[in-house]
């Protein structure tokens, strides 16, 4: 090991160390594609479903005689992307399961040296050194050569801590946005088919055409006529909204994708804003805009479905829209249901904020406990 402390200005009991240093670098042996299969026993990741769910998989048989036979992680060792999105890392759980070689690689660490935890945080501050051919590459000469600060290992377990109570908060927080989702989501169905009625209301449902409720027109723009810093938002047929300099709209309104991968999506928004050309506007309303945006995000899609034009680009026409029926009950009614499920969107939008701000958070804390500007 050697010490760049004068280099990084860490305090003297810290030492700067090669991953080489403290570990050799190991990978599972080659599976070919010919041995792996769509379900399976066994399941083999890749680097694109590396940390998430194997979409490939090999046999009990192939996995017990490579994992005696070859290199193999044990359970806590600290798994790094080779390629793709460099040195992403994930702390393998001991459950039976292959990685792709060469692009899912580990440092077989000596724990006396430096623990698994810290390292997995280590990696997150690392200035990964590449090999550029067609893709970037992490080879083992530059796993061997990356730099890490380390400090002694009771430091170590302290940081890691901090940052594992950090995570758990996180996941935490993850699961109850999850879970408050899915209430909506079962609420949403229940409220707007009928299932559920809330309490005081025993009106008659009406069956309409959305065309009869509201107006229904396009935008104008193509769909590149976004700016960066844009004033007004410019809505196109994706998931998210972009920015543009001119506004076509001054109204509330509901906008769906008229065409594309995400067909049918649902944007409601009040302001000034302009369109692509293929994107709905839906305004004008007769009846509660918010309760008509959550039927239509619930019920649209089957209907479209139906009803879509395929093609290089599925698409749909205004008289799809126009056609679909919404079951509408009294006005105050409508309104009831829209409050509570905005009431439900408000608390998940404010729970993905909170965790978005404790994810710098944790972003910014572990960047400063691994330059020692915070000590534990």
């Amino acid at each position: 090991m050697h010490t760049l402390t004068a280099f990084y200005d860490l305090p003297k009991e810290w030492e700067v160390v090669k991953l080489g240093d403290i570990g050799e670098p190991c990978m599972c042996k080659r599976v070919m594609k010919y041995q792996t299969t769509p379900y399976g026993e066994i399941p083999f990741y890749k680097i694109g479903t590396f940390g998430k769910t194997a979409d490939a998989f090999i046999s009990k048989k192939l996995f017990l005689e490579y994992k005696t036979k070859y290199s193999f992680p044990k359970k806590g060792d600290v798994l790094i992307s080779a390629s793709g999105t460099i040195g992403r890392a994930v702390i393998y759980n001991g459950k039976p399961a292959y990685f792709q070689d060469s692009n899912i690689v580990w440092i077989k660490n000596n724990e006396q040296l430096a623990t698994n935890v810290f390292l997995f945080y280590a990696y997150s501050s690392v200035k990964w050194h590449t090999e550029y051919t067609t893709i970037s590459r992490l080879y083992n000469d530059n796993l061997k050569n990356t730099l890490i600060p380390l400090p002694p290992l009771d430091e170590q377990k302290a940081i890691a801590k901090v940052l594992s109570d950090l995570d758990n908060y996180l996941y935490s927080l993850k699961a109850l946005i999850l879970k408050k989702e899915n209430i909506k989501k079962a609420l949403s169905f229940e409220l707007l088919s009928q299932k559920k009625r809330l309490k005081g209301f025993n009106g008659v449902w009406e069956k309409v055409r959305l065309g009869d409720i509201c107006e229904i027109t396009t935008g104008s723009l193509d769909a590149n006529e976004m700016v960066s810093y844009g004033k007004y938002r410019f809505y196109t047929c994706a998931k998210e909204y972009y920015f543009i300099d001119k506004y076509a709209f001054d109204t509330e309104a509901i906008l769906i994708s008229g065409n594309g991968a995400y067909v049918g999506y649902v944007h409601y928004y009040k302001g000034k804003f302009n369109a692509y050309q293929r994107t709905y506007v839906l305004d004008n309303f007769s009846e509660h805009i918010i309760f008509v945006k959550y039927f239509l995000t619930i019920f649209l899609q089957s209907h479209i479905q139906i009803n879509r034009n395929e093609g290089n680009t599925p698409y749909i026409v205004m008289t799809t829209l126009k056609d679909f029926e919404i079951l509408l009950p009294p006005l105050d009614e409508q309104k009831a249901i829209a409050t509570i499920l905005s009431d439900l969107d408000k608390e998940i939008t404010s729970l993905k904020h909170k965790k978005m701000k404790f994810q710098n958070i944790k972003k910014s804390l572990n960047n400063d406990l691994m330059n020692a500007k915070i000590r534990v």
